[in-house]
């Protein structure tokens, strides 16, 4: 039985509740948990380049175009190298490499322990999806908005 996420409570709208989590989206979780599990394990393997950007260069990808062509970093630049500061306690060069990389360790964390309660106890956090739209344009914004300072700032 499928439950309607926007209850009426008193006129208000709920915008998260724990709900029950079907067999079949037990597996969604697993694969949520195994793949925050592997962007740690990739933040680990890796060694934060002490520039603040660059450090995805270990994993065979190409430099980033738009440092290159213009000598100034791009909204993404330094999120891997954030990632992987974080996950070795170098939080200073994690915030300078880009701030953006802690929203991003919370939310993995966020999705792993709810995928975790999940699996463990056969329920999860479900949230509004107009409220998660709202908070992801909210995030994205912020992240564009970071970046085109970072960009006219050098």
């Amino acid at each position: 039985m499928i439950r309607e996420i926007r209850l009426q409570e008193g006129g208000k709208r709920r915008i998260a509740e724990i709900v029950p989590v079907a067999g079949w989206a037990r597996w969604s979780h697993a694969l949520l948990l195994i793949g925050v599990l592997v962007m740690f394990a990739i933040a680990w393997y890796l060694t934060p380049n002490p520039q603040g950007h660059g450090t995805h260069q270990q994993l065979g990808l190409p430099p980033c175009m738009i440092y290159y062509l213009t000598g100034r970093p791009c909204p993404s630049c330094g999120l891997t190298t954030s990632v992987s500061a974080i996950v070795h306690g170098q939080l200073r060069l994690a915030w300078r490499a880009n701030p953006i990389g802690f929203l991003i360790v919370a939310i993995a964390l966020g999705v792993a322990l709810n995928s975790l309660y999940a699996l463990l106890r056969g329920r999860s956090l479900r949230l509004d999806f107009d409220w998660v739209n709202r908070i992801l344009l909210v995030l994205l914004s912020v992240w564009l908005i970071h970046g085109v300072v970072r960009f006219l700032l050098g």
